[in-house]
């Protein structure tokens, strides 16, 4: 991040010394950490725990799970909590009205950048084969034009598509030029297109 020459970590992965090291080194100290969903935590306390001094932002539903119950949080996202720190670097919207489950979508400003988690999925064709190869592609997820999993989609109905087209048009909005996602092929440019192209069903 510009602010200060700190690191914004999203959806953190499992950390080693050789991580940490290289994003201290490249970004600067650890300032925040962020979880996207309530199912992106499993190696959240270890970057919590390595890294006391960090403002961890929950998002909607994870701190009412057992799992986070060891979990420090010193911010969340949500109606009526106060905007993120970071706010003026990086937007942030919540994919809200599914009945299960909420997601933080973030855009970095300076490089006109989307950070989306698991509402856009575009894992490699190469790497889904046999059995789980098959759901995936059933499930949409798979290849240029991975989308929602349609598992996930179907929670916004009946009555959920109002919030989430507001979410999608706040996405829109921000005419991103690349497109970072947890799940496959990343976008360095025209990141605009491909997230209309993959949110058409909404």
């Amino acid at each position: 991040m510009d602010e200060g020459d700190c690191a914004w970590i999203w959806s953190p992965i499992t950390i080693s010394d050789e991580l940490a090291e290289e994003v201290e080194s490249k970004a600067g100290p650890i300032k925040f950490i962020v979880s996207p969903n309530k199912i992106h935590h499993l190696f959240l306390k270890s970057w919590v725990n390595r890294y006391p001094d960090a403002v961890v932002y929950a998002p909607p539903g994870l701190e009412q799970r057992m799992v986070a119950a060891d979990i420090r949080f010193d911010a969340r996202f949500g109606e009526g909590e106060t905007a993120p720190e970071f706010a003026k670097e990086i937007d942030s919207v919540i994919i809200a009205g599914s009945y299960f489950m909420e997601e933080v979508e973030f855009y970095h400003k300076p490089s006109k950048t989307a950070i989306l988690c698991d509402l856009i999925q575009r894992h490699e064709e190469a790497n889904m084969t046999g059995f789980k190869g098959l759901l995936m592609k059933m499930g949409g997820v798979v290849g240029e034009h991975g989308s929602t999993p349609r598992d996930w989609r179907f929670t916004f109905w009946p009555f959920g598509k109002t919030e989430l087209r507001k979410a999608r048009d706040a996405i829109f909005d921000w005419n991103a030029e690349k497109l970072i996602i947890a799940h496959g092929q990343c976008v360095d440019t025209g990141a605009s297109e491909v997230i209309k192209n993959a949110l058409h069903w909404i």
